[in-house]
């Protein structure tokens, strides 16, 4: 049984309620812990979506608060969620998590999960699939080297829209296995795979981050991985928790990992 969630999200960045009010929702779920994972400030002008650095103390002074007040209901994680054109943050933390939101090309930046019709315009700025692929993957692969972060958040972003409007085929094989080959890398470099379903509860998706596509190969690879709703109000908290647990017994060499195997 899932025991909390890490990739939190609330008013000081993109999400629609207080922190205290996800840890008291997080309380009635009969969560053991629950982490908070702003967006950290970055260097894309006019990203409204992410947490500022001069809100940062007030933040986690905050969360430090909380956690003294509800000590005895609940355990409370300090993490932010790094992308990989963010300032490094200058502050301490439980655990991070890693995520590519945008692509950037000739100064501009690209934002992945605006909406299909931006994707696909953006597919055709890199000269097609196969190169935007190449390109989304390099940063993956380059992020996780540099930047020392715990949990690399939902992997295949770019599959957002895939169900509405399907512009990759995740069956094919040459993309399984380009993405296997990422994955493995990712491994290798001591990163913790997310099971993100938060594309499930925002009505984009019918099943989670990674496409199950992989989960073989993710198998096969005796992935460590988290599963996390990426939410962003109290009514998401836990969405799809159960369904996803019931999935993943079909896959016996997959490894869920807890907060308590991170810190």
């Amino acid at each position: 049984m899932i025991k909390g969630n890490l990739h939190t999200h609330t008013i000081f960045s993109d999400g629609k309620n207080t922190p205290e009010q996800m840890i008291n929702r997080a309380i009635e779920l009969n969560f053991d812990y629950i982490g908070f994972s702003e967006h950290s400030d970055d260097i894309i002008e006019d990203d409204d979506c992410v947490m500022k650095e001069s809100e940062y103390e007030k933040y986690f002074n905050l969360l430090d608060s909380l956690k003294e007040k509800y000590k005895k209901s609940i355990k409370i994680y300090k993490g932010l969620e790094l992308d990989s054109f963010c300032y490094t943050p200058k502050v301490k933390l439980d655990y991070s998590i890693g995520s590519i939101h945008y692509l950037q090309k000739d100064g501009i930046f690209y934002p992945l999960d605006l909406d299909s019709e931006t994707l696909l315009d953006i597919v055709g700025i890199y000269g097609g699939t196969k190169a935007f692929l190449q390109s989304y993957f390099e940063d993956m692969i380059n992020f996780a080297k540099t930047t020392p972060y715990n949990i690399l958040g939902h992997f295949d972003l770019f599959t957002k829209f895939n169900e509405r409007a399907p512009l990759f085929d995740i069956n094919d094989k040459k993309y399984i296995d380009m993405a296997t080959n990422v994955l493995e890398e990712i491994i290798r470099l001591n990163k913790i795979i997310e099971i993100n379903t938060g594309a499930i509860s925002r009505g984009y998706r019918t099943s989670f981050y990674p496409s199950l596509s992989l989960f073989n190969a993710l198998d096969d690879l005796n992935a460590p991985m988290i599963i996390s709703s990426d939410s962003h109000s109290m009514s998401t908290l836990n969405s799809y928790f159960e369904e996803t647990e019931s999935i993943l017994q079909n896959y016996k060499n997959i490894r869920l990992i807890s907060i308590e195997d991170i810190i």
